[in-house]
């Protein structure tokens, strides 16, 4: 099912070719929310911690968005595709940032926010810092491989990738979780457990940059033309779904108590 239009902006000789969403709906309805008398603790300390996340994302120069635009969005070899929702099946994810060049490689870019620091252990677990408190929470890594297996079950299931010969050519999945550069990481070994897709997002650019010039043949038999590569994303763009989230439903409050 074909989503919204879409919306481009052109920068010299490339696109953005989605913008990320606004959160203005959804900040100023929590903001209401966590301002009511009657609001549970337990209530109001989740409404306020969702609203923080939703402000992380728009921190200007700290953001993962900010340096995905400062050094993609000039060339025309890439196309950046920022908060993308997609419905597949019974299944239905939210991407925060897809990258795709000419060779076909597909960043699959998840954004996290420790802001206060992030611990991997040696057997995989990962633990987020809370004001000193180290807490388990779930794998970043496992959660977007859901993520890839989605996107490629999409381009694959409605044909959308670019073909030659007759044939389609298989792009190549490369997923990152992206962290802050105040992030502070712990992680293990790489022998005990492999962490290279915890990538801060002030190291983005240079990653890309060293995954093309480690290409092989095979990288290069996938090369498309700008204008073809601009067609994939704006194909892969028809298909997002935006949700609009009713947070007084979440928090099983009635609106109308507020107006009373």
């Amino acid at each position: 099912m074909s989503g919204p239009t879409v919306f481009l902006r052109r920068v010299r000789d490339a696109m953005i070719i989605k913008e990320k969403d606004s959160i203005e709906a959804d900040v100023a309805q929590l903001e209401r929310i966590s301002k009511l008398p009657y609001l549970a603790t337990e209530k109001r300390s989740q409404a306020e911690k969702i609203l923080k996340t939703l402000r992380a994302g728009t921190q200007g120069g700290k953001s993962p968005a900010y340096f995905i635009d400062f050094y993609f969005q000039d060339s025309p070899n890439w196309s950046v595709i920022h908060d993308f929702r997609l419905e597949h099946g019974s299944s239905a994810v939210q991407i925060d940032h897809l990258l795709i060049n000419r060779f076909l490689d597909v960043y699959v870019l998840d954004t996290k926010h420790y802001s206060n620091g992030l611990k991997i252990t040696e057997r995989g677990e990962f633990l987020a810092d809370f004001n000193g408190h180290y807490r388990s929470i779930e794998s970043p890594i496992e959660q977007n491989k859901k993520h890839v297996k989605i996107l490629k079950d999409l381009l694959q299931g409605e044909a959308l990738l670019p073909k030659r010969l007759g044939f389609s050519l298989r792009p190549n999945f490369i997923p990152y979780v992206l962290v802050s550069p105040q992030c502070r990481v712990v992680r293990p070994s790489q022998e005990s457990f492999n962490t290279a897709q915890i990538v801060r997002a002030d190291e983005l650019y240079q990653k890309a940059q060293d995954n093309v010039k480690q290409g092989t043949i095979l990288d290069a038999a996938r090369l498309i033309s700008p204008a073809s590569l601009q067609e994939l994303a704006q194909k892969i763009v028809g298909y997002h779904q935006p949700l609009a989230t009713d947070y007084y439903d979440r928090f099983s409050i009635s609106d109308t108590e507020e107006d009373g």
